[in-house]
């Protein structure tokens, strides 16, 4: 049986990490992990901005009658290029019940060509920056002693366009400094590398949930 998600169109994406393990928070541990991706919504894309304004328009829906946080809609104009970009950021806790049973993150497809369409995605190839992507997404709405808003909570994805996570490096020659490639692939192969690296920066959580 089908799940009733909501679906957007196609999206760049940015610090995926859907197909990864839930990521902790760095500053408050005690937070429940969580599953993120920032989707990049293009200004002159009519697709894109009619999902944008179909978003805000959920708000009447979820929220009758109340007033909007600061933070109530979570579409943004990207910080480095807000005049091209709009950024959505979607989020999904990790719970954790009274058994000790984990709650199941977002499932990943392949969509990337006609043989591997549907198939699930290989958790072990970290998705880049740049990657183009469907997201199913359901909407949780929060309240807050000064407002309210909307969140959207990554379910389910289909990569439909690959780009590489490409890490800083990892040999004594891809900083630069005097190696063999003896030495070099002696790192490579001591090196156990995680099968869901971590982007080199992220972006700030202002959100208050």
């Amino acid at each position: 049986m089908a799940r009733n998600l909501k679906r957007t169109p196609v999206v760049e994406v940015r610090w995926c990490g859907l197909e990864k393990a839930p990521k902790k928070n760095k500053f408050e541990p005690t937070k429940p992990r969580t599953w993120e991706v920032e989707i990049l919504l293009e200004n002159d894309n009519p697709k894109h901005m009619a999902w944008c304004e179909e978003i805000e328009a959920l708000f009447d829906e979820v929220h009758q009658g109340k007033k909007k946080s600061a933070n109530w809609l979570p579409i943004k104009p990207d910080k480095d290029q807000p005049r091209k970009w709009q950024v959505c950021r979607m989020k999904l806790k990790e719970w954790v019940n009274e058994k000790g049973v984990a709650s199941e993150g977002p499932t990943v497809f392949d969509g990337t060509s006609k043989e591997k369409q549907g198939l699930k995605w290989d958790s072990g190839k970290a998705i880049g920056n740049g990657s183009k992507m469907v997201i199913g997404y359901d909407v949780f709405g929060w309240n807050t002693s000064s407002g309210s808003g909307l969140s959207l909570q990554p379910r389910a994805a289909q990569v439909i366009e690959h780009v590489a996570y490409e890490s800083a490096g990892v040999t004594a020659s891809d900083f630069g400094f005097e190696s063999t490639p003896e030495a070099d692939a002696a790192v490579m192969a001591a090196t156990t590398a995680p099968a869901a690296p971590e982007p080199a920066a992220e972006p700030t959580d202002d959100l208050p949930f």
